[in-house]
């Protein structure tokens, strides 16, 4: 049976959201906009979300954050000092800035890629995101790269297709 995908305002979405995380629940949405690509794309996979324990988070984990009244980010933690925390979208160029510990709201447990769930403490994803943060500083040399590839395998397939 398909699931039907509704379109519903931030606002909406994260007061329901807020709402189970505060009954101890879990909350899963699928993810909008491109900054955590690769590894989370946008429109098609979705996460699911638990209360933070911020005593428990570390470097690499993602967390939704609530940045401003109207702007919710989901990115990866990439710095966590004593009195704020960074963090970073996997697919952005530049790092988000300082924030208070007060504005975590969620860290994600698992990804539903393509349709896959895939726990977010599996040694294999854990090593993939680390890899990828690791390479933060040529990530628009491989950007680069990938679309100038990309544009080469469309234009294969397109004509193998024929």
């Amino acid at each position: 049976m398909m699931k039907e995908k509704r379109l519903v305002s931030s606002k909406i979405l994260f007061e329901a959201i807020s709402e189970q995380l505060a009954c101890n629940r879990q909350a899963v949405f699928t993810v909008t906009g491109m900054s955590m690509w690769p590894l989370i794309c946008h429109g098609r996979d979705q996460v699911i979300i638990e209360a933070v324990d911020i005593q428990k988070l570390k470097i690499g984990d993602i967390i939704l954050i609530r940045a401003s009244e109207e702007q919710y980010i989901l990115h990866r933690i990439t710095q966590m000092k004593q009195d704020y925390f960074e963090t970073t979208g996997d697919g952005n160029l530049f790092r988000d800035g300082k924030f208070p510990y007060s504005c975590m709201i969620a860290k994600t447990t698992k990804v539903i890629h393509n349709g896959k769930t895939i726990d977010c403490n599996n040694i294999g994803y854990r090593i993939l995101s680390r890899t990828w943060m690791f390479l933060f500083p040529v990530r628009k040399y491989i950007f680069r790269a990938w679309f100038c590839i990309r544009k080469y395998v469309k234009f294969n397939n397109k004509k193998t297709n024929k």
